[in-house]
């Protein structure tokens, strides 16, 4: 083959080669298109889907916020609340326990949350009324009433009703059990079958008492005019004096009856114990002097002397009347020759609830101000300490039995008690009981 011909077939293989390139080239170009086409697509796709998610989380933030909103104002509505809230999840597990439940309960706050319920909740009385049982039974309980015993050993009567939590599906999730504190409402109730009674046998007493007045005056004019008509050393002037002295006797008893009976309206003011205690022991040894010579009076306050300045609020001319007369009963005792002694303290709950949780039915936030007034005498006989407050009853031979029931009286008043008792070292100890807020 001659140069000609070789030049001319290369020249044909180049031609060819050329054509593939360009082919290729233009097929790529093709395929870089269509990747820019894509790219661009998938960037408007992107740019789309970046908005949207923008979009979507602003309103997620915005959602969230409103969420947290609605749960610090869930929060703090069940924080206020004066009733108890205890819920609890579908294991019985405790999810909320409110202020209220822990001060109604006597349960530290967080000590309970996601606990089971019945290692820290009281059973009480009846022992089902619970929200646990709730979401056992599915059975909703509305204002049963609840008798729970406290870890302080005080009762508080509850009020309960529960219901069942459901999720956003319907089904069961838990239960809430909502606690109403009655023990301040059943204590008012006790009182006041008390007072109705007291009313009636007051109503019962004034009439007897006036009917019995009425002669007495007939009685005491006639002897008054036997009187006048006998001489001095007549032997019958004598008798009609102890006529006259025995219905002067009857008249003290038939007045101290009706004050007995009268409704005592307590004006209570905020009283510096201490002070007051003073003030009433000075005024009685200023009124009894003589009397009181070999008497000796000692107010003790409590320990440690920071806890020495207690206020409450009572009626100071009440309660002045009340240790009038223990003071009066102690001097009579020791036949005016031994000692008074006054101590006063602000019980802790705790103490209080142990020494008489069986004499005042406490509220929750509720203690004891005793005051004690002890004396040097011979001490009350066993026998006679259950009935000494009951009107009439009396050892002394000029009393007429109502001086302590006055005394009762005018603590019951004031939500209160007065216990007698006798001295580990001898002589009596008469401790006015007094409910104050901690």
């Amino acid at each position: 083959m001659d140069d000609h011909s070789e030049t001319i077939q290369k020249s044909a293989v180049d031609s060819d080669e050329l054509s593939k390139f360009t082919e290729s080239y233009a097929s790529f170009n093709r395929i870089i298109n269509s990747l820019q086409r894509k790219y661009i697509d998938l960037k408007e796709d992107f740019s789309a889907q970046n908005q949207q998610l923008a979009e979507a989380n602003k309103k997620l933030v915005d959602l969230t916020r409103r969420n947290l909103s609605a749960t610090r104002f869930l929060n703090g509505l069940l924080t206020s609340l004066a009733v108890g809230v205890i819920s609890i999840d579908r294991n019985g597990h405790i999810t909320h326990f409110n202020p209220a439940a822990s001060v109604i309960l006597g349960i530290p706050p967080k000590e309970p949350l996601n606990r089971e319920y019945r290692e820290v909740i009281p059973r009480g009385t009846p022992a089902d009324a619970n929200a646990v049982r709730t979401i056992e039974t599915g059975r909703e309980f509305e204002a049963i009433e609840r008798i729970v015993e406290t870890a302080d050993g005080s009762k508080v009567h509850l009020s309960v009703s529960t219901a069942i939590l459901t999720d956003k599906d319907g089904n069961p999730a838990g239960a809430v059990e909502v606690l109403h504190d009655l023990t301040k409402m059943k204590k008012m109730e006790q009182e006041i079958v008390r007072l109705n009674t007291l009313a009636a046998l007051g109503e019962m007493a004034a009439t007897i008492a006036h009917e019995v007045r009425n002669p007495l005056a007939g009685i005491s004019g006639f002897a008054s005019l036997l009187e006048r008509d006998f001489d001095e050393d007549d032997p019958r002037r004598r008798s009609v004096q102890k006529i006259l002295a025995g219905v002067n006797s009857l008249n003290e008893t038939v007045a101290t009856l009706l004050n007995y009976t009268r409704f005592e309206e307590v004006n209570r003011t905020d009283v510096d114990l201490k002070s007051f205690l003073e003030d009433v022991t000075h005024q009685y040894r200023s009124d009894n002097s003589a009397r009181l010579a070999k008497t000796s009076f000692e107010i003790i306050p409590p320990q440690p002397p920071a806890e020495s300045k207690l206020n409450l609020a009572l009626d100071k001319v009440l309660f002045r009347q009340i240790l009038f007369n223990l003071f009066g009963n102690a001097v009579e005792a020791f036949h005016g020759e031994g000692s008074i002694s006054v101590t006063y303290c602000k019980l802790s709950r705790q103490a209080a609830v142990e020494r008489h949780a069986d004499r005042l039915l406490l509220g929750v936030d509720e203690t004891v101000i005793e005051v004690a007034v002890a004396d040097s005498g011979p001490g009350i006989p066993p026998e006679n300490i259950e009935n000494i407050f009951a009107p009439f009853f009396t050892t002394r031979r000029r009393g007429n039995g109502l001086g302590l029931a006055v005394a009762m009286k005018v603590m019951k008043a004031h939500g209160g008690e007065i216990v007698a008792d006798n001295g580990p070292e001898g002589g009596s100890v008469f401790t006015l009981l007094i409910p104050v807020r901690m």
